[in-house]
């Protein structure tokens, strides 16, 4: 279960209640707040306003090094998994979106190694990083200067385990590619295991035609979702002082 499929449902039983209490007395607040609550967890303005916190610290440009780094570390999102008809995973446009830039950084900056943190999924199928060094070899980056992470689970543990390879080979300095949305989390999880960081985030939240705008749609209700892990993920490694 997702952060937003419980909102989605509370606010549709509240609109429902409220709808079939109308015929019994003349409140409508329960309705009124119900299809509100719907409308702007689904509504594109308010998916973007909601993601400035996390990503207007981060400019909106082609990345630019702000300082040398010793190596690109570029994190796994979701994986999908094999299945019947499709008997091997493939990675998910967030992840695919990933590795093009770390990839295209190394061009930049070929004598740095790229490293890939991602483990298995929960049914122990192949893990994100093996994937994501075939995608970084096919972008241009030589398989010598790949390295993989593959014990992570999680973005405290991406930064955990990577730390351990990136100290072992005298590394201090990184430049982290993740989602601009989750940036925030991955570079204090890097930072908190004494590893230097220089973000360099895609995936930015950014406005499209009016016409994919101003309508209620299921991708706000998706953003939403992520800016939703992005915040609670926030506090709960704060909590465990992972950050």
């Amino acid at each position: 279960m997702t952060y937003a499929q419980p909102l989605v449902l509370f606010f549709t039983i509240v609109a429902l209640v409220g709808l079939l209490r109308l015929g019994r007395c003349k409140r409508s607040l329960p309705a009124v707040l119900g299809m509100l609550g719907i409308v702007l967890l689904s509504w594109p303005p308010v998916d973007w306003l909601l993601s400035r916190p996390l990503e207007t610290r981060y400019p909106l440009r082609p990345f630019r090094a702000s300082a040398p780094f010793q190596a690109i570390v570029v994190l796994s999102s979701a994986i999908d998994s094999p299945r019947y008809r499709r008997p091997f995973p493939i990675p998910d446009t967030n992840t695919y979106e990933r590795c093009e830039l770390a990839a295209w950084i190394y061009k930049k900056s070929p004598s740095v190694p790229v490293l890939a943190c991602g483990g298995p999924d929960a049914a122990d199928h192949e893990p994100g990083s093996v994937m994501m060094r075939e995608m970084l070899r096919r972008a241009g980056v030589p398989a010598a200067m790949i390295w993989t992470e593959e014990r992570s689970r999680s973005t405290h543990e991406n930064a955990f385990f990577g730390s351990e390879i990136l100290r072992k080979n005298g590394i201090r300095t990184i430049a982290l590619v993740v989602d601009a949305k989750s940036m925030l989390r991955a570079e204090a999880c890097f930072r908190k295991q004494g590893i230097a960081v220089t973000p360099a985030p895609c995936g930015f939240r950014e406005f499209g035609r009016l016409s994919e705008e101003f309508f209620p749609s299921w991708k706000a209700i998706s953003r939403n979702e992520v800016t939703l892990h992005e915040t609670a993920g926030l506090a709960w490694y704060w909590l465990r002082g992972w950050i």
